[in-house]
């Protein structure tokens, strides 16, 4: 046991000072559900790293700061300025905390409401920014990856009395099987719910067309009151307006093939590419040929690759040409 206790204690500090390996954090996190003592030391650790950085997040609300928050209620944290005395009992461990870095990927944010009974619930938020993935460990064990541009939010409460997500953008999860708990995501007026699976959301608000693919297992869609159930390699597409969708077979492992830094096609419109690479790149592309609307791509585009790289590689035949003013690239045929 004492050689478990200075394990979670070096675990705990990497995972402070953000030096932790995706392997240990994931180990670390499996201690903290096996064992009460390690999840009470670990919201001892994150409730002192939020009461230290109080005064940041009060001075600019728009600063990314990162805090997991696991499983049980945080309460309130009161503010330095009204507890000298408790300010005082910790500030020998401030140098420490104060290493603790800024995630340009992810950030993390704690929201608190009051329910009926007055008990506090606190709220995880992870925003993902444009061209950035995050992969997370949810408290229950499920794996969820986090697009660009995209945002996760879960309560203190999951994995407890309930498992409710709620998104805007794409993620991709790997569900940890549950039968008492149904795993369930909200993305607008669209519900998915499984138990243990594996499948993709893309749920874009500005996008026109949602969809869900399936990779393993199954799940239920709900859409303006109908339900939809689907089976692996099966993706929904839901047209926002006109209010329908429809069912499709599809190799579903190429929606999950940008959590691999790549995106994979088989036979997607341009435009439709253009639309992923407006967000991972922060542009915006106009089309103004309707000849290149008419045309499919199949294939993989690794995003380590250039826009302009990604661009040329998808005019096979060199038929257009492309402007660029701002961050408006204009599609025009040569």
């Amino acid at each position: 046991m004492q050689k478990n206790n200075k394990l979670f204690d070096r675990l705990l500090a990497e995972y402070i000072l953000q030096t932790i390996s995706a392997e240990d954090k994931e180990k670390m996190f499996s201690m903290i559900l096996q064992t009460p003592s390690y999840k009470e030391q670990y919201e001892k650790a994150m409730k002192l790293n939020a009461l230290l950085r109080v005064p940041t997040f009060k001075s600019s609300k728009d600063t990314d700061y990162l805090l997991f928050k696991e499983k049980a209620n945080i309460h309130s944290i009161i503010p330095p300025w009204k507890s000298t005395r408790k300010f005082t009992m910790f500030k020998h461990i401030a140098a420490a905390v104060a290493l603790i870095l800024l995630s340009s990927i992810s950030s993390i944010y704690l929201y608190t409401k009051h329910n009926d009974s007055n008990q506090e619930i606190s709220w995880v938020e992870t925003s993902t920014p444009l061209g950035g993935q995050t992969r997370l460990l949810l408290p229950d064990g499920t794996v969820a990856w986090v697009n660009s541009k995209s945002e996760l939010k879960y309560s203190s409460l999951f994995g407890i009395t309930d498992r409710q997500l709620y998104l805007k953008g794409e993620a991709y999860f790997e569900v940890k099987k549950n039968k008492e708990l149904p795993f369930s995501i909200h993305a607008g007026d669209m519900t998915v719910t499984a138990t243990g699976t594996q499948f993709n959301v893309r749920s874009y608000p500005e996008d026109d067309k949602w969809e869900i693919n399936l990779l393993e297992g199954g799940v239920d869609v709900v859409l303006s009151g109908k339900l939809y159930s689907l089976i692996p390699d099966e993706k929904i597409i839901y047209d926002r307006t006109s209010n329908l969708a429809v069912i499709e077979q599809v190799d579903a492992n190429l929606a999950m093939q940008w959590t691999k830094g790549k995106l994979s096609f088989y036979q997607a419109s341009i435009p439709e590419i253009y639309k992923m690479l407006e967000k991972h790149f922060n542009v915006r592309i106009v089309v103004e040929s309707n000849k290149l609307k008419e045309e499919y791509f199949m294939g993989s585009i690794n995003l380590d690759m250039s826009l302009s790289e990604i661009l040329s590689y998808l005019d096979v035949d060199k038929k257009y040409k492309f402007e660029v003013k701002n961050d408006i690239i204009s599609v025009k045929e040569k």
